[in-house]
């Protein structure tokens, strides 16, 4: 057979004077079932089809399990058991036929280059002075937590091997022990991104935790296992080859990265990183993976290794991560998740001796990590829900627990009874812990006994406290002009609080800081210094009556509610202003910004701890900003239908009002029926009468009573009002049932801004909008994560 059109997996020898080859020969091409060739018996047909195979089957179990919150690796690796020899292999053999053992090694080779990938992206996302930032409680925790593990693993052994010496061998279940202990910062990274908590109090401490304990694990495989090895030995040989594994990583440092960082910086600046700079750095980190296997390190590890003492975030990390997620983690990371299941044997017994003893001692560290976290928790004050969330979130195994585990296998460590055992037990502890901590573990609890606070409630306070967000520098002058407007004098001044809100990219964590300090430590300074600038402006101007502080939040769209909620609880905010998801340009149309803002705006309006403010800005659509100065007046309309959040609304335009260069008209919308019960006492219709009668504001609060009917008479009185305002004031929800909204609520195309705000979200109206919601006490209900 032709040798250039086959594939082999041989092994060599020597017989006498001659050189043996035994060679498995499969073809790589195949003339075609015309000619009688079964195309899986060729290796490029059934790499295609095992790639096809893993990736859908995959991707159909992770759908399966959904509703039972579980992740990725998990749904990945039960696919891989589910096509393996303990179900289907075993219910049809010629199930196996699509997985035949020499194409499976091609098929493992596919995705071990693809974990090197894989792991150099998430190095990349990494910052390595998270070390110097680690606070004591998560010090404590991921110390004891690490040792209590191998500990309890030990004991568990021990015993064993006192009642009955024919246990499993020392070298294999040290091994096993020691890799019990570890809980990966990238495998616990990637779990709390997937459950929406990775910036949450809980999430913020398991990253710190795991990095702990991922600095204890390699110390101990690096130091430890070394010095114990030359102590066994008698010989230095241990020492020095910990001693070249140090200079390895050290030319990583010092030649290798400055290398990739003036690659990097050779691209111009804010412009895509260029495929010539791009292929340039993948051929360095071919050549870190080929050095490492020469320098004897595994090559997922000197690939991590590198990413992390590269810059993370943008430029460089942003791109890479970007780049290389696709190839690696969405389509080669999955075929190595489902041949570890593949590689399990037949379900073991319990029943038989080995596998009962074996079982005992993997749960036993479990049961340390658990113990090892929980009960620290617990004596640092932290609440008993959130240790128990801690504890089962630092119980979780993920990709770097698989590689270690198939590492063991394959240099005979461990045998296949072992790694079955681990997988299975993985396999449970880990989706029964992220089944758990989604019920247990809500962030938004921390809101709901939180004293309510509104602007209504703020009318005896001097001071108004704003939390503004910013997610681009289109946003910024428009909310300027609305704090502007809000009337902050030496009489009545206003406490702002502007968040810069930053899609989480090229990092592992996420970021919540003040801007002066992420100014001296971070790569997002350039897209967050422009917009401090002109809020720093902004309080120069209105200085003795603004007191503005700038803080900056990096965090996946799924989860930056969080950072929000708790910002404005921690600043005790009365309201909080979103920007509205769509931006309007000069030509009239409004562009989709980023459709994930829209569900971040859903979740404010759901977990907010205060009021909170849509604004919908259309100041471009006239060509003109809305901009209050001492020489025009500007026009604001306030519509009220009635309900909490219209009276809300009505607290914050008469706030406005106070301005002297502003001119409010109130516009009160009743129904014909209403009018009857105009004398019963209605703390709406007092409230208006207050308005009505009141002299404080020197006429500059205009009363109108309008009499509709049904919706179309609001939406008749609403379309008056274009060409005469520049906002229009609203709230979100309003009298239940209420015949002024009768209509509204069908094809409604944003619901989420109630009925009137849809409204005047949705048509082509030329003035700018401000949707108000109060402080919402009905919170039994959970955010989807």
């Amino acid at each position: 057979m032709d040798n250039e059109n086959v594939e082999d997996l041989s092994s060599t020898g020597m017989i006498g004077n001659e050189h043996i080859v035994c060679q498995y020969v499969e073809k790589h091409q195949s003339r075609g079932v015309w000619f009688g060739d079964n195309p899986f018996h060729h290796s490029t047909s059934i790499l295609s089809a095992e790639i096809i195979i893993v990736f859908f089957v995959g991707r159909l179990v992770h759908l399966l399990l959904r509703p039972f919150h579980q992740t990725t690796i998990v749904a990945q690796i039960l696919a891989g058991i589910i096509m393996g020899p303990s179900f289907l292999g075993k219910i049809n053999p010629k199930f196996e036929m699509l997985f035949p053992v020499v194409s499976r090694l091609t098929l493992q080779t596919f995705a071990e280059f693809g974990m090197i990938i894989h792991f150099f992206k998430i190095g990349v996302q990494i910052d390595p002075k998270q070390l110097f930032k680690i606070q004591k409680e998560a010090l404590i925790i991921g110390l004891i937590g690490h040792m209590s593990a191998i500990a309890f693993g030990t004991v568990v052994f021990t015993i064993f091997d006192a009642l009955s010496p024919t246990g499993p061998q020392d070298v294999g279940l040290f091994s096993v022990v020691i890799c019990s202990g570890l809980t990966s910062f990238a495998v616990i990274s990637d779990l709390l991104n997937q459950m929406n908590i990775l910036n949450s109090e809980i999430g913020r401490l398991a990253l710190s935790t795991a990095l702990v304990s991922d600095c204890c694990m390699w110390v101990l495989y690096y130091f430890v296992v070394n010095s114990v090895r030359a102590m066994k030995q008698g010989s230095y040989l241990p020492i020095i080859e910990l001693a070249f594994s140090l200079f390895y990583f050290c030319i990583l440092f010092f030649l290798i990265r400055p290398l990739v960082v003036w690659i990097s910086n050779r691209n111009p600046k804010e412009k895509p990183m260029t495929e010539g700079h791009f292929v340039s750095i993948m051929f360095i980190l071919l050549f870190v993976g080929i050095s490492a296997q020469v320098a004897g390190q595994p090559a997922f590890l000197a690939t991590f290794v590198f990413g992390v003492i590269l810059p993370d975030g943008p430029p460089l990390g942003s791109v890479l991560a970007e780049r290389l997620d696709i190839v690696g983690s969405t389509l080669l990371v999955p075929a190595y998740c489902t041949i570890s299941g593949l590689n399990t044997g037949y379900v073991p017994s319990l029943a038989i001796s080995k596998s009962a003893r074996m079982e005992v001692i993997i749960l036993a560290t479990y049961l340390g990590k658990f113990l090892g976290t929980m009960l620290p928790s617990i004596h640092m004050q932290i609440q008993f829900r959130d240790s128990l969330a801690l504890a089962l979130i630092m119980c979780c195994k993920g990709m770097l627990d698989l590689i270690l585990y198939n590492l063991l296998l394959n240099y005979k460590v461990t045998d296949e009874l072992t790694f079955t055992l681990q997988i299975y037990t993985m396999v449970l502890v880990t989706g029964f812990a992220t089944l758990m901590v989604h019920y247990i573990y809500d962030p938004s609890m921390r809101y709901r006994s939180y004293i309510k606070r509104s602007i209504r409630n703020s009318q005896q306070d001097i001071d108004l406290k704003i939390l503004v967000c910013v997610h681009n520098e289109e946003n910024v002058y428009p909310i300027i002009n609305l704090l502007q407007v809000t009337n902050p004098t030496m009489v009545t001044p206003i406490s702002v609080f502007v968040l810069h809100l930053m899609e989480l990219s090229g990092r592992a964590t996420s970021i919540l800081t003040k801007n002066k300090i992420i100014n001296q430590s971070s790569n997002y300074v350039t897209s967050s210094q422009p917009i401090s600038n002109v809020f720093d402006q902004f309080q120069q101007h209105n200085k003795g009556s603004v007191n503005l502080q700038f803080f900056t939040a990096i965090a996946p769209y799924a989860s930056m509610h969080d950072d929000i909620c708790y910002m404005a609880m921690d600043s005790k905010s009365n309201i909080v202003i979103m920007p509205f998801h769509k931006q309007c340009a000069i030509d009239g149309n409004a562009h989709v910004f980023n459709a994930s803002i829209r569900t971040l705006n859903k979740n404010i309006l759901k977990n907010a701890p205060c009021s909170v403010g849509v604004f919908i800005d259309r100041s471009q659509m006239c060509g003109k900003l809305f901009v209050v100065d001492e020489k025009s007046y500007r026009e604001v309309a306030m519509i009220f239908v009635g309900g909490g959040d219209d009276q809300e609304a009505l607290a914050y335009s008469m706030r406005i009002a106070q301005h002297p260069n502003v001119r409010l008209t109130v516009f009160w919308v009743r129904a014909e029926m209403h009018i009857k019960q105009y004398n019963m006492k209605n703390p709406y219709i007092d409230l208006m009468k207050h308005i009505r009668y009141s002299n404080q504001h020197n006429g500059q609060v205009t009363f109108k009573e309008e009499i509709v009917e049904d919706g179309t008479g609001t939406t008749q009185i609403i379309r008056t009002m274009e060409g005469k305002y520049n906002l229009v004031i609203v709230g979100r929800h309003h009298v239940p049932d209420s015949p002024c909204t009768l209509g509204l609520t069908e094809w409604c195309e944003i619901p989420e801004l109630g009925p009137v705000g849809n409204l005047l979200a949705s048509s082509d109206f030329t003035f700018s909008v401000l949707v108000v919601q109060q402080q919402h006490f009905n919170h039994g209900f959970r955010h989807v994560r």
